[in-house]
């Protein structure tokens, strides 16, 4: 049993402790640099409903798009032991991705705390399934904050935490080294593993003209749902009322 202390209230103390991992697998840069120059949700599409995040969103307007490899961190609800370190663990283009387990009741940290991991070792993105602050200062300084609320006081640093572990955020399962694609349109995540194949998909993707639609496509699609409908209608799926 662990003696307490007077400066200590925790009280308990669970017998799993903090995991610091290394991610040693990386991504040609070409791949990243790729599928940042396709629409959100273009890849949305292609990595479909189980890797498409939902309920966090850039923490100002307009939203600052950002494509990086994913450093994660798993931390308990409101304390920022975790994120101090993993900010530690940044290479030139990575996004921090934090698992708060999606608490807002306060946040996990300010700004002024990236500064040293934007400035020295290339921060390009924060993603916080949680609540962050100081949307003011990160839109003056250009810098993307994507949370799911803004909340103004900070919490402990006591921990435990987790870093460079597979972590949830807005529903997906993101692991070390994947891909997040964010922009104000949503977020997606491109597994490491299909981030070649994601990135060829769009490439022969068919493109619009001149950002005029694709009438044919569209076209096609309408009567494909046409079929559809005369179909669960013929199976008795469907009743028409008048």
């Amino acid at each position: 049993m662990v003696a307490e202390s007077p400066l200590d209230r925790r009280w308990k103390y669970p017998a799993i402790p903090s995991v610091m991992q290394e991610c040693t697998q990386a991504i040609d840069s070409y791949v990243v640099t790729g599928l940042s120059r396709y629409y959100v949700p273009d890849i949305a599409d292609m990595v479909g409903r189980m890797y498409t995040v939902h309920g966090i969103q850039s923490l100002f307007q307009p939203a600052k798009a950002i494509t990086g490899t994913a450093v994660t961190v798993k931390c308990p609800p409101g304390d920022n032991l975790g994120v101090k370190k993993a900010l530690m663990a940044i290479d030139p283009g990575n996004i921090l991705v934090v698992d708060a387990q999606g608490f807002t009741e306060w946040c996990l940290g300010g700004f002024q705390m990236l500064q040293r991991a934007i400035r020295e070792r290339g921060l390009a993105g924060l993603i916080v399934h949680g609540a962050y602050r100081d949307a003011s200062e990160a839109q003056a300084a250009g810098f993307p904050i994507y949370a799911k609320a803004n909340s103004a006081w900070s919490g402990p640093k006591t921990g435990p935490f987790e870093i460079n572990v597979p972590v949830c955020c807005g529903g997906v399962i993101v692991h070390p080294g994947d891909v997040m694609c964010a922009s104000g349109d949503g977020i997606a995540v491109v597994p490491r593993a299909y981030a070649r194949t994601i990135l060829e998909r769009l490439n022969n993707k068919p493109k619009s003209v001149g950002g005029q639609p694709d009438m044919a496509a569209l076209q096609a699609q309408d009567a494909a749902t046409e079929a559809y409908i005369a179909a669960i209608e013929q199976a008795g799926l469907l009743r028409r009322m008048t």
